[in-house]
């Protein structure tokens, strides 16, 4: 990781890509660059790595804290995380750019917050914001797997309980009696196991939290005892 990053000498930061697939798999990889979820996830791993080193007693290679200190800030479009830096069109009603995985979702949810040393940062308000307009203007209907359940993460992280249940019970998101996704589109094999685990996880958030918000995360109206749930990430 530390060394698939290019440092910018113009911008002073640590770039991703090209080539590079966001996760969204229908943008040109010879022209996407520091794509949002690419570059929260690259810290959230660099910084991981540190730590993991730092437990162990063992020297931690200065490459890998220089690119997690100096990553790319994630790229901001009309006050909301973009699909990848420079994107055109990125919120626009029937465009590409607000089809396939809505990754962004991944940041402050999927993804946990950096930590204090580690970039890029991650501004609420942005990120409520990316929600905002994902439920908008996102082609739900264009998206599968585990989609729906880091929407639902998404929301449960910013206090929206009942919004990561209707993400959780859109007609889009289908299992059949095995627990599977029937279809999973044309472009994942079927079963496409990431569905099941998606909600699971989800699921497993509602009922144990997470770092800084632990305990049962349902809707108010609704009777539920959980017990032996740990809190995520």
């Amino acid at each position: 990781m530390a060394s698939y990053a290019f440092w910018n000498v113009s911008t002073q930061v640590y770039d991703l890509g090209p080539p590079l697939y966001p996760v969204s798999e229908n943008a040109n990889e010879n022209v996407t660059v520091n794509p949002t979820f690419q570059l929260a996830y690259w810290g959230f791993g660099l910084d991981i790595s540190i730590r993991w080193k730092e437990r162990q007693s063992q020297s931690v290679p200065e490459d890998w804290v220089h690119v997690r200190d100096n990553l790319a800030p994630l790229p901001i479009i009309d006050g909301a995380c973009a699909v990848y830096e420079g994107i055109p069109d990125m919120w626009t009603n029937g465009s590409t750019t607000v089809q396939d995985h809505p990754a962004t979702a991944g940041i402050y949810g999927l993804l946990p917050p950096p930590s204090a040393d580690s970039s890029p940062v991650v501004n609420i308000t942005v990120s409520r914001h990316t929600a905002e307009l994902i439920e908008e203007l996102w082609d739900l209907g264009d998206s599968h797997g585990w989609d729906f359940s880091m929407l639902a993460i998404k929301s449960l992280c910013l206090g929206d309980v009942d919004q990561a249940v209707a993400y959780l019970l859109d007609p889009n998101y289908q299992f059949d009696d095995a627990g599977y996704d029937p279809e999973g589109g044309s472009r994942v094999p079927t079963p496409y196991i990431p569905d099941a685990g998606g909600l699971l996880l989800a699921t497993a958030m509602m009922a144990g939290g997470w770092d800084g918000d632990e305990g049962t995360h349902f809707p108010s109206d609704w009777t539920v005892e959980v017990e032996g749930f740990t809190a995520s990430l």
